[in-house]
């Protein structure tokens, strides 16, 4: 083993391996696709954030992409790194982001291949996103953005709990299951090429068929439960007792090389992991609160009402474009007498606030404009 090569073998950086069949070398300077499968509580998230904290000390990017529905990538903030290293917190556009010290946060539309060089730690946590959709929404955005670098010197570890997620948020855009299985197969092939250190978790083994399971350099095996392992698997108890992998201490685990090289190994749990039932945003301090989203129309038996986007585009025609109503009624396929019912509803809400909320919503441009005055 390079004494100058960072290796999850060596006691100093916390694990230990026991090679039982083979021997790897194991460097986090080199990207590397590593899926982390065991029973809900085996320990998952605190291995891949271990070899995260790995990362970070070799003085790499370390992304937490996607965690549980309780903000538990947000735990980071209560770490050491938050004070020795330059955290980003990724929200919602409409979101304001109150973060503690010296943590920095910014919309995930204005993320840039600049902020992994500038940033150590990048978290991206469902708390600062209004809903699972917008979320989904962000994850394609950084993926795609990812997908764009073309170069680099610097590898970033990028941590997905749970590896379906990222199928899930791509069936967003192509809401196609096939497709989107594929885009996750041609991202842990090629990521490698972006400089990017995949690291992704699942608890059942059929989540993940063998052509994802095939592409992985490492996979940590933590406890199974109930569950066996798949029969392209059984070859690791001629090495492992299946009593003892069913049962494994969350501290415990086996690994699987890509060439077949087996180890046994032990790795800490950080400290600072985020524990079940705990309030991690309040114990970060972390603060949010997002802006009105704009309203959609709701379905009337046979038509639609008019939604918020449609109303502000109404004001927009009528004010810049000149249109008469018939004209916009016409364009946007909708009664006249709706058309001006909404004008009516705009300067109305100007008369009494000084503004638009329907306008404001849908972040029109003349949310604070009569759209009548020179009629007047």
């Amino acid at each position: 083993m390079d004494a100058d090569s960072a290796s999850v073998a060596e006691e100093d950086a916390g694990v230990k391996l026991a090679w039982v069949c083979g021997y790897k070398d194991i460097s986090l300077n080199n990207p590397s696709v590593w899926l982390c499968l065991g029973v809900r509580g085996a320990g998952k998230s605190a291995f891949l954030e271990h070899l995260g904290e790995q990362h970070l000390e070799n003085g790499n990017c370390v992304l937490d992409l996607f965690a549980a529905r309780s903000g538990e990538s947000l735990a980071w903030l209560r770490s050491k790194w938050a004070r020795e290293k330059r955290v980003l917190l990724l929200h919602a556009e409409n979101a304001v982001v109150e973060a503690p010290g010296s943590v920095e946060a910014k919309p995930v539309n204005k993320l840039c291949l600049a902020d992994f060089e500038d940033y150590d730690l990048i978290i991206n946590s469902c708390v600062l996103y209004p809903n699972l959709d917008a979320e989904f929404e962000a994850v394609n955005s950084i993926l795609d953005r990812l997908w764009m670098r073309r170069h680099w010197h610097r590898l970033i570890y990028v941590i997905c709990r749970e590896a379906a997620n990222i199928m899930y948020s791509r069936m967003k855009i192509t809401e196609n299951q096939t497709l989107a299985k594929a885009y996750l197969t041609y991202w842990l092939r090629e990521s490698r090429h972006t400089g990017c250190s995949l690291a992704l978790d699942s608890q059942r083994f059929m989540a993940l068929d063998v052509d994802i399971r095939s592409l992985a350099d490492y996979i940590v095996l933590k406890a199974q439960g109930a569950s066996t392992l798949p029969r392209d698997m059984y070859f690791i108890y001629r090495y492992v007792d299946p009593k003892w992998l069913q049962y494994a201490n969350p501290h415990e685990f086996v690994l699987l090389t890509r060439r077949g090289d087996i180890a046994i190994g032990v790795s800490p749990l950080p400290e600072w992991h985020a524990r079940e039932g705990e309030d991690i945003p309040g114990k970060v301090k972390i603060k949010v609160a997002f802006e009105n989203q704009p309203e959609e129309g709701r379905k009337r038996g046979r038509y639609k009402t008019i939604g918020d986007i449609e109303h502000a585009q109404i004001v927009q025609l009528y004010i810049e474009e000149k249109h008469s109503m018939n004209r916009i009624a016409e364009h946007l396929k909708r009664s006249a007498c709706a058309i001006k019912k909404h004008l009516d509803k705009h300067d109305m809400a100007i008369d009494r606030l000084g503004y638009c909320p329907k306008c404001r919503r849908a972040k029109g441009k003349y949310e604070a404009a009569k759209a009548k005055q020179d009629e007047v």
